[in-house]
């Protein structure tokens, strides 16, 4: 029997450095300019309520958050008033340090967190490392992976949720990158899954720092490399599509050609699992 439809809705946003609340409201004030707000799915981008540019740990420290806190209760008031799982990046406080978080939410449970695995330049300065594997998430809608804006530019990350069954992967961002749409394109083809990006826009100059010019361009894109909607670059928005999660359970890109089951890796370089550098 196939699966109904659900619509998947994008927030890009662009947040004011260190206020959050302003933040969330104006992300409540986005979901609910539309005139249908409901979904079966809402992402929102990285750090989507305290910006992105920390000049100091204190800063950091000021700003994260417990998981039960206030972004949490954010979260799942939006879920609950759009029947939505939601999705939204936050510092989160843990034992060992700050992570660079994501939170999903579905009415007042916490499905899942997520502790970024892969820091960013000077994010390696203020936040600690994720230690569990990229999670893949139970939801009414089935499997869907979680992964935070550097994360993409490892292969290996994408392709771990794939095998692990994700349909469909959320993906807050603070792209600066300029080639982190075109690339994730092609990591939907290359797992066939949908793929949900939550960018932000605006600049960031912070303590004598060079300059973070974020640039927007939130998408949806299927697992045939469709783009399904896109953003802007200068202005925070709100985009939606309806999507099948099923469509992304065949690997078929022909009659004899299922790339999951032709893989061999048994001839693949044994770095793939470690982190040694070729010699």
């Amino acid at each position: 029997m196939k699966s109904s439809p659900i619509r998947v809705t994008v927030i890009q946003n662009s947040p004011q450095f260190g206020a959050p609340e302003k933040n969330r409201k104006e992300v409540e004030d986005l979901i609910f300019s539309q005139e249908d707000p409901s979904a079966g799915l809402i992402v929102l981008p990285e750090l989507f309520a305290t910006g992105y540019q920390f000049v100091s740990k204190d800063e950091v420290v000021s700003l994260a958050e417990p998981e039960d806190g206030p972004t949490f209760e954010f979260l799942s008031s939006l879920s609950r008033k759009t029947g939505a799982v939601v999705v939204g990046g936050l510092p989160i406080r843990r034992a060992d340090g700050i992570s660079n978080g994501a939170l999903v939410v579905w009415g007042e449970r916490l499905l899942a967190s997520y502790d970024k695995v892969h820091l960013f330049d000077r994010e390696r300065d203020f936040f600690v490392e994720g230690k569990s594997p990229l999670p893949v998430v139970t939801t009414p809608f089935g499997p869907m992976g979680v992964m935070i804006c550097f994360d993409w530019l490892f292969p290996e990350a994408l392709r771990s949720l794939a095998l692990s069954g994700a349909t469909v992967v959320a993906h807050p961002a603070n792209w600066v990158l300029p080639f982190g749409p075109q690339g994730m394109i092609l990591r939907s083809v290359e797992n066939r899954l949908f793929t949900v990006t939550a960018n932000r826009v605006g600049t960031e100059e912070r303590g004598g720092l060079s300059p973070l010019r974020y640039i927007g361009e939130s998408q949806i894109v299927s697992p045939k490399g469709e783009i399904l909607a896109r953003a802007g670059s200068d202005r925070p928005e709100i985009i939606t599509a309806t999507i099948r999660p099923e469509e992304a359970l065949s690997k078929k890109v022909a009659e004899k050609s299922d790339f999951f089951e032709q893989r061999r890796p048994e001839l693949y370089h044994p770095g793939l699992s470690t982190r040694e550098r070729p010699s």
